[in-house]
């Protein structure tokens, strides 16, 4: 009897620090799987401390969500009732990588909970093949190797048989590398397996800027399955997808050029306005060069360089840029207007155009020439003679025939205005009578994008990680603009900051210098439009359409 009284005495000992610790901290499970969450739960039951700040668990989890709740509870201790209240602060987590992890000490006030550490395993076999029965990732990439600043397409496909809820995996984010979204989302059938399933699918156009091994990480999903309510539960379920290894090739030393231009394809062409009579001295000419890629961005599309030449004046206007997105990845086009003026009679000799590019589809160097044309060009025509004075002094007459003919066609054209007139009031009369029934839906406003992160990078002179702080402020301010492209052709002054970001990007050494100044202010001014954050085709709750 006196060794249990012992025991029971140092057990006591043991936990007193425990019963009295104003804040302790406890998990409902201490090995989880690579897609399982845990339960954090943080007591506090000094009412004067402050709430706990869990920052520093996002070191090796994911919150996904966090709430409170106030308790109390009676406790009756020789006699004497204690009441005693306090607050359980739950914060539901998701590791981030396999492995022994830890939730470090979090402070409270003038308190400090004990670490706890986690043991993160893989998923069995077993597991995850029953799980893809349900869902199952498929991701592909259009090659295995690709050249430094040439395209490299991503499709990530989502497959499911059931009713799922969940967040589809975000864009790829690459050190020294350029993403761009070229399908936001498309939707379809298929049947594996003699098994329908519907599938979610993005694709990615990604530009790598620096030669090596280029590594594309699993995609993962967690999500739920079924549609929950009164008579039915919801399972939660997770897929993920294998990774990629791909080779970025450096600029071949066989390329001849000084400027690195890698395309799937590149073609110039011209178009050459001119009187139909024959040429002469100071007619104008206008010659429209036309310059294409594919496979490309429009930041790469080298600016044309003409020679001089005699006889002629020339006025290059600024070349028009513009980014096109297809189901073949980026397409880039530059068209630059020349006008022409001939200043001598002769032969008006317009050199060839050549365009040096490594065609990346048969691994060589080729070059896209816009032949010359040769005009002939006449003498000026001389002035016309003057009138004699006598010629001069005669009037010009018309016979009774024409001045009655005149008067007929005039007074036909004013009937034929005045009945359109009165066509037209009557139209406008009827649609503005016309009741109109506008519905609208209210829809909570999405939260505003910090620009606290951009604005750093570009006090910094980092001109790539301004580009990836950029791509999240498109995506989060403009969800239905799927590229810059298609938001620079929506809002024209993004042009010019951004074509110099990407300049500062591609020339490599030359963007130690770049300001972003300018950038900086056209998106803060687009951030502050009505029509920024505005989401024209969310998604819905559920990934699987109609159900």
């Amino acid at each position: 009897m006196r060794r249990g009284h012992a025991a029971l005495l140092i057990w006591l000992l043991s936990i007193s620090p425990l019963l009295h610790s104003a804040v302790t901290a406890t998990v409902d499970q201490n090995q989880i799987s690579e897609f399982d969450v845990l339960t954090l739960t943080i007591r506090v039951t000094d009412q004067g401390s402050t709430e706990p700040n869990f920052q520093a668990l996002e070191n090796d989890f994911r919150i996904i969500n966090q709430q409170s709740q106030q308790n109390s509870s009676i406790s009756l201790i020789n006699g004497r009732q204690t009441n005693r209240s306090y607050v359980d602060y739950q914060v539901t987590l998701r590791p981030k990588r396999q492995g022994n992890l830890l939730i470090p000490a979090l402070t409270v006030g003038t308190e400090r909970t004990s670490p706890i550490g986690i043991r993160v395993v893989a998923q069995s076999q077993a597991a995850r093949n029953q799980m893809q029965q349900i869902l199952f990732f498929e991701t592909l990439v259009d090659r295995d190797e690709v050249y430094v600043q040439a395209q490299l397409l991503y499709t990530v496909r989502l497959y499911y048989a059931d009713s799922i809820s969940g967040d589809f995996p975000a864009a790829p984010d690459l050190p020294n590398t350029m993403v761009e979204i070229i399908e936001n989302e498309r939707r379809f059938e298929t049947v594996v397996n003699n098994r329908r399933y519907y599938v979610l699918e993005k694709r990615y156009a990604i530009f790598p800027q620096q030669s090596g091994p280029l590594v594309l990480a699993p995609e993962t999903f967690v999500g739920t399955r079924g549609r929950g309510g009164l008579f039915s539960s919801r399972e939660r379920v997770n897929a993920v997808s294998s990774g990629h290894t791909l080779s970025v090739l450096p600029v071949p030393a066989s390329f001849q050029d000084k400027r690195w231009l890698p395309a799937q394809s590149l073609t110039i062409d011209a178009v050459l306005n001119r009187p139909d009579s024959p040429l002469v001295v100071g007619d104008p000419i206008n010659r429209v060069i036309t310059l294409k890629g594919a496979g490309v961005t429009a930041a790469l599309l080298p600016e044309l360089t003409f020679g001089d030449t005699n006889g002629a004046r020339f006025y290059i206007d600024q070349p028009v840029v513009e980014e096109l997105a297809s189901e073949q990845g980026l397409a880039a086009e530059s068209v630059v207007t020349i006008g022409i003026v001939p200043t001598q009679a002769g032969t008006l000799a317009l050199s060839d155009i050549n365009v040096y590019w490594w065609n990346t589809e048969e691994r060589r160097q080729e070059v896209a020439i816009l032949a010359g044309v040769n005009l002939a060009i006449g003498a000026a025509p001389q002035a016309a003679p003057a009138l004699g004075a006598a010629s001069a002094r005669q009037p010009l007459s018309l016979d009774n025939t024409e001045i009655v003919l005149l008067r007929q066609q005039l007074q036909w054209a004013i009937w034929v205005a005045v009945v359109l007139l009165v066509v037209w009031l009557l139209t406008l009369l009827a649609w503005l009578k016309k009741p109109t029934t506008v519905k609208t839906t209210k829809r909570p406003a999405p939260p505003q994008f910090e620009l606290g992160q951009l604005a750093h990078s570009i006090k910094l002179g980092d001109p790539q990680k301004t580009y990836s702080e950029l791509q999240r402020w498109r995506r989060q301010t403009f969800p239905s603009a799927t590229a810059m492209a298609s938001l620079i052709k929506d809002y024209p002054e993004l042009e010019t900051p951004y074509r110099t970001l990407e300049a500062a990007i591609y020339q490599a050494g030359e963007g130690s210098d770049w300001r972003g100044s300018d950038l900086l202010a056209v998106v803060t001014k687009l951030s502050a439009l009505p029509q920024a954050h505005a989401t024209t085709n969310p998604l819905p709750e559920r990934l699987n359409p109609g159900l």
